[in-house]
């Protein structure tokens, strides 16, 4: 009888904490009455952990650079570097039907790789994690070319890894 009456008040005390009870605000420290004995435990609220953000991979930082044509050119090309799981994202709008040539000029190891998207997704099963791409475009809107490095590589190290990148749109 002990026994049961010990293991029901902890089970309420865990489910009024687990309601949204007073005990939300405060750990429970009460004891827990034991007829024939005195004191017999105490339930407690188990701490709150606030995770502290790391550095993952993932969370490497993405740069975003507007594509910018020199009036009446067709074509613009840019040099910046990366590191790790870092990406850049090269946005531009364009029409459905026009022809995009987004193409790595150089690079570091061979290591930079681009992807052309719409709305997050690849244009084309070959317009992903290639040196360079060159296609009808799908529909009028804004494109983004992302470059990257492959997992792989990324996890290798940190080292930046510089590139350069030429994009031509033409009708």
């Amino acid at each position: 009888m002990k026994r049961k009456l010990l293991l029901l008040t902890t089970f309420i005390s865990f489910a009024a904490a687990g309601c949204g009870g007073a005990s939300d605000q405060a750990a429970n420290t009460t004891p827990v009455a034991n007829p024939g004995n005195a004191v017999s435990g105490t339930a407690q609220k188990a701490p709150t952990v606030t995770p502290t953000p790391d550095k993952t991979p993932e969370a490497e930082e993405t740069k975003t650079v507007t594509v910018r044509f020199p009036t009446g050119a067709t074509e613009a090309s840019y040099t910046d570097s990366f590191a790790g799981y870092g990406t850049i994202d090269y946005k531009f709008d364009a029409k459905a039907g026009q022809n995009l040539t987004a193409e790595i000029t150089s690079s570091d190891r061979n290591k930079a790789i681009l992807t052309v998207m719409r709305n997050g997704v690849a244009v084309d099963d070959d317009s992903s994690t290639v040196q360079g791409w060159t296609g009808l475009l799908p529909s009028s809107g804004s494109y983004v070319i992302r470059i990257g490095q492959m997992r792989e590589d990324a996890r290798s190290g940190s080292a930046p890894v510089k590139f350069g990148l030429k994009i031509q749109i033409v009708n």
